[in-house]
């Protein structure tokens, strides 16, 4: 039988995984794919020895001793093991990588295929427990595949899963982008700031200036600023800051502590505006803390309620916003809708609170550094010469004057 010379690579530990591995790789090559193997062990025996050794992975690495730790032990062959595959992916010897395993596996295969580009085939057949798929799925591409039952051997249930991920696998390729003309720029959005996000791309279109839009909801957040750090973005219209508001407030869509930090160390333009940051996101009402009960809130969907903002938070999630951008090493400039920052923070809608704005125009203005424009609109945020403003900052950063 004639194998394709695309290779899928499969990663896991041959002591524990080696059953899983060899029936994967002979559904895999059944379906003409050829596969090389990695073994990421370091307990006992492999069922057979991977293409690439246990012993090569840790001649990339510094292993520590045993006594700390298998957890420790298995993140520094994630270290070596991330050598050889970036090997193989920058010299197109491989089109995809799948791992197996179970928590600490389904971790170090995180930390190994991470920084992988965006849009590379990487798979994980799991059975950790979802809180970590969900981290997984937050900060990266990665098709994750749960096996539901532990993966002990290939019985009638693991048999479907790993089936089902052959012939997935099969079918998945990996062809470098050709770098395209223009420039490439990350815009943040939510439901109430997408009619400024539409201005924008409106300005934008027929340009050399493409934009990637990102929902503002804790994992796109995160994404975009992995995506930043790793170079894929030339500038950046942050237009929605709320996931600050929910870092600081306990809310579900926190993009983490990282959040506006990436564009500040790459130097690249950025803009600043505080849309969406007169709501905290939670889930259904009752899963709110009870101290919220009695405040401004508003059920945006049956499983989303939406705390309105005070001037107390806002005065912190403006701070919090300072002190990240004051870091820039680049052009960074920030723009204050002064007529409502979201959909909802109109007259007569369920979030107006011009007192509580304003305490986040204050306190930007007092902690942002001196030499950082901070540009006052009397407009909505959705107001469409908002969104063109915005626009024509970006075109003149990038391309220079209009």
């Amino acid at each position: 039988m004639q194998l394709t010379k695309e290779k899928i690579l499969i990663i896991a530990t041959l002591d524990s995984k080696g059953e899983e591995v060899l029936f994967l790789k002979k559904q895999l090559e059944q379906n003409k794919r050829s596969v090389i193997t990695m073994d990421i062990g370091t307990a006992g025996s492999p069922k057979f020895t991977g293409d690439i050794t246990r012993e090569s992975v840790a001649s990339k690495t510094k292993v520590p001793s045993d006594s700390n730790g298998p957890a420790e032990i298995l993140s520094a062959m994630a270290i070596g093991a991330e050598f050889f595959v970036k090997d193989l992916v920058n010299k197109s010897s491989i089109s995809a990588v799948v791992g197996i395993g179970g928590g600490k596996g389904a971790g170090a295969f995180h930390e190994i295929t991470k920084n992988l580009p965006y849009g590379f085939p990487k798979m994980l057949i799991t059975s950790a427990r979802p809180a970590l798929l969900a981290e997984i799925a937050t900060t990266s591409d990665t098709i994750l595949l749960p096996s539901i039952v532990d993966l002990m051997g290939i019985n009638e249930f693991t048999h479907k899963i790993f089936v089902n991920a052959a012939n997935m696998l099969s079918e998945l390729s990996w062809t470098k982008e050709i770098k395209k003309s223009g420039k490439t720029i990350a815009i943040t959005s939510f439901g109430v700031t997408t009619p400024a996000v539409q201005s924008i791309l409106s300005k934008l279109s027929g340009t050399n200036i493409r934009a990637i839009v990102f929902p503002a909801n804790g994992a796109g957040g995160r994404a975009m600023e992995s995506l930043i750090i790793k170079g894929e973005f030339d500038g950046v219209i942050d237009l929605t800051t709320t996931e600050i508001a929910d870092l600081m407030f306990n809310g579900t869509a926190s993009a983490g502590k990282n959040r506006l930090t990436a564009a500040a160390k790459r130097g690249i333009p950025q803009i600043i505006v505080p849309g969406a940051t007169d709501m905290v996101n939670f889930g259904s009402p009752e899963t709110m803390p009870k101290e919220f009960f009695e405040r401004k809130i508003y059920r945006h969907t049956p499983m989303t309620t939406l705390l309105r903002t005070n001037s107390k938070e806002t005065e912190e999630i403006a701070y919090q916003t300072a002190i990240r951008i004051n870091k820039s090493v680049g052009p960074v400039v920030v723009i204050w809708p002064a007529k409502g920052v979201s959909d909802y923070d109109r007259p007569g809608k369920h979030f107006h609170d011009p007192i509580a704005n304003m305490s986040w125009r204050d306190t930007m203005k007092k902690n942002l550094r001196e030499d950082i424009p901070f540009l006052e609109q009397n407009l909505h945020i959705n107001d469409p010469k908002f969104g063109a403003l915005c626009a024509d900052w970006m075109l003149k950063k990038l391309n220079g004057p209009l």
